[in-house]
């Protein structure tokens, strides 16, 4: 489906209804290597959606484990949290079956912490052998479909780091040190002491959940 189908013009005032309709796209918060995912990651990136353009997308984030088959269902997929995390042999068959079969997922560092981008970028090159993890280029339509995405400054005014692997030419993740979970945003008791997270991740995160559909 081209993109401009499912995107209309910036400012066009498009809302979500009150019911979501059965056609309503849902994306997951997955839960892996023992750990629950981040609570923080903001959901702002669906009300721009959901305000901005004509995709039919849930206001909110389904909780789902990397080893449920319910996975597949999701065409994107957010795997977040801080701390070591250590993978089992199935979560990583899945994560590279997902990936492989054309789901999109963004690998956010919670609160930028190192600890978990370190190792989850250790447990990407077991899941996906011989898989490379190379820049974004800025042409991609990441930082064009919806909204334009100029540069990759952190919330302390520091470069931004996004990252990507393709399969069969397709993004199909991307991967950032810094996290996209836009803190600052997610209201309630969240905070990221210390985190130096890319200021412009909703956008960002808007869209991969439009290149997605239209793959």
């Amino acid at each position: 489906m081209p993109l401009a189908a499912l995107v209309c013009a910036i400012g066009a005032g498009a809302s979500a209804p009150e019911a979501e309709p059965v056609d309503t796209v849902r994306l997951a918060l997955v839960d892996h290597g023992g750990l629950a995912a981040g609570r923080c990651f903001s959901a702002g990136f669906l009300d721009l959606l959901a305000y901005e353009t004509t995709i039919r997308v849930s206001r909110e984030l389904d909780r789902v484990a990397l080893s449920d088959v319910r996975l597949f269902e999701y065409p994107l997929a957010i795997l977040t949290g801080e701390g070591e995390v250590r993978l089992n042999d199935l979560e990583r068959a899945m994560l590279a079956r997902y990936l492989r079969s054309g789901g999109t997922m963004i690998v956010s560092a919670g609160c930028s912490n190192p600890l978990w981008a370190q190792s989850m970028r250790r447990e990407l090159a077991e899941a996906l052998p011989g898989a490379t993890l190379a820049p974004v280029p800025r042409e991609h339509p990441v930082f064009h479909a919806v909204f334009e995405v100029a540069d990759l400054v952190t919330t302390k005014g520091r470069p931004g780091t996004l990252l990507g692997v393709w399969v069969g030419g397709r993004l199909a993740l991307v991967y950032s040190p810094e996290g996209l979970n836009d803190t600052a945003s997610a209201g309630g008791s969240c905070c990221c002491c210390g985190g130096d997270e890319i200021r412009q991740a909703r956008f960002l995160n808007a869209n991969l959940v439009a290149v997605a559909l239209t793959r």
